[in-house]
């Protein structure tokens, strides 16, 4: 009888083309528009070396050191990434508006600002060092007694990191772009809620007439949820393995070569979702469908804006800063975490972690409905 339950109620959902459209089409064509708009950053590995300037006021100071020497270190494809001038800051400014710089670090005692003419490639890679050397900075500082005290073999331990990536890939090309796929594969995850509120809708008595319809089936109410539940897991599981072939194969975008574990990932946030969009909609008996759908999309977008997408990426790392355990109970963060973690990283401590916290999710997710679910009793039907 499951399979039957399952068979017919893979049939309904497939017929909700709107549904279809938002949790598949919409991230592939959303994927299209991040294309547009990152796809040249994969020129970054055929970069020339980047004239950039170094203005210092103030004393100097382990921040000032520390950073100058980080820039003097960085590489791509062997070769350095920066070549440094130390400036005055007239001088500076003279020659960034001559084009002869490609923008210039200006370094107090305290702060660093990056001060460019123009927008480009190169300009994007002096940002990217920057905010890079700013968090870890920041991270390992607020450890440390006072920053006068921070010790740099920890700061140039994790852009070693990146080397020894490039150098365990060195086989394929490096794509910088897949970054900036991975919150958006955790926002189209996440969007596998919407099929967690239809079961509910479909088969709450006091939601619907096919609710009422199945309440009076001779069959355990869990039978059927249970079959509502495979029937979209399997739908959405099969949407985004499509969504990551067509980034992968179409768009070219790099996952690395992790790809057990990725599926791995892809299953449990499917799962999450579904269970989160059922939880939401066990908990809203009184809203109509489309009032649910608002609340899935407002939470799920909230969700992704706080994991970095929409150029939130300093948000981002405020919050993982000062408020970690926003992002360890964010889906689309832990998702999007968990990708760059298979992607970046040689040890998965970390990544484990975030498969824990997924399960976590599901775990209590699933108690929290079959509690609500087994409590719903009808004074009449």
């Amino acid at each position: 009888m499951f399979w039957h339950f399952y068979k017919y109620r893979t049939k309904v959902l497939l017929r909700n083309k709107s549904m279809l459209f938002w949790t598949l089409a919409f991230p592939i064509l959303l994927g299209l528009m991040f294309m547009a708009a990152f796809g040249e950053i994969d020129q970054a590995g055929n970069l020339e070396t980047i004239t950039t300037g170094i203005v210092k006021t103030g004393d100097q100071t382990a921040l000032t050191e520390n950073f100058s020497t980080v820039l003097e270190q960085v590489e791509i494809n062997e070769k350095p990434l920066f070549a440094l001038e130390e400036l005055q800051e007239t001088e500076a400014v003279e020659k960034l508006t001559a084009g002869e710089l490609a923008g210039y670090f200006l370094i107090d005692d305290k702060t660093i600002s990056l001060h460019v003419g123009q927008a480009g490639m190169s300009q994007t890679l002096m940002k990217n060092v920057m905010d890079q050397f700013l968090q870890r900075t920041a991270i390992i500082a607020s450890k440390a007694a006072e920053l006068e005290t921070l010790d740099l073999a920890p700061i140039m331990a994790a852009f070693e990191q990146e080397a020894t990536f490039q150098e365990v890939n060195a086989d394929r090309d490096m794509s910088v772009k897949s970054f900036y796929f991975f919150t958006l594969i955790g926002m189209a995850i996440l969007y596998g809620t919407m099929w967690g509120v239809r079961n509910v809708q479909d088969q709450q008595a006091n939601q619907s007439a096919n609710g009422i319809r199945l309440s009076l089936i001779p069959r355990k109410r869990t039978l059927v949820s249970s079959a509502n539940l495979a029937a979209s897991f399997t739908i959405v599981l099969v949407e985004v393995y499509i969504i990551l072939a067509v980034f992968r194969f179409v768009y070219q975008v790099d996952f690395g070569d992790r790809w057990q574990w990725l599926l791995l990932v892809a299953a449990l946030g499917s799962l999450c979702a579904i269970l989160l969009g059922t939880l939401i909609g066990n908990l809203t008996p009184k809203m109509n469908l489309v009032q649910k759908d608002g609340i899935l999309v407002s939470v799920t977008m909230a969700m992704s804006f706080f994991a970095g997408m929409m150029g939130s990426e300093q948000i981002k790392y405020w919050l993982d800063l000062h408020v970690p355990i926003l992002g360890q109970v964010n889906p689309v963060n832990l998702i999007s975490e968990s990708l760059y973690q298979l992607y970046y990283y040689t040890d998965l401590s970390s990544f484990y972690t975030n498969l824990f916290w997924l399960t976590g999710f599901i775990v209590l997710l699933s108690i929290g409905n079959a509690w609500i679910e087994r409590g719903v009793r009808y004074d009449a039907l």
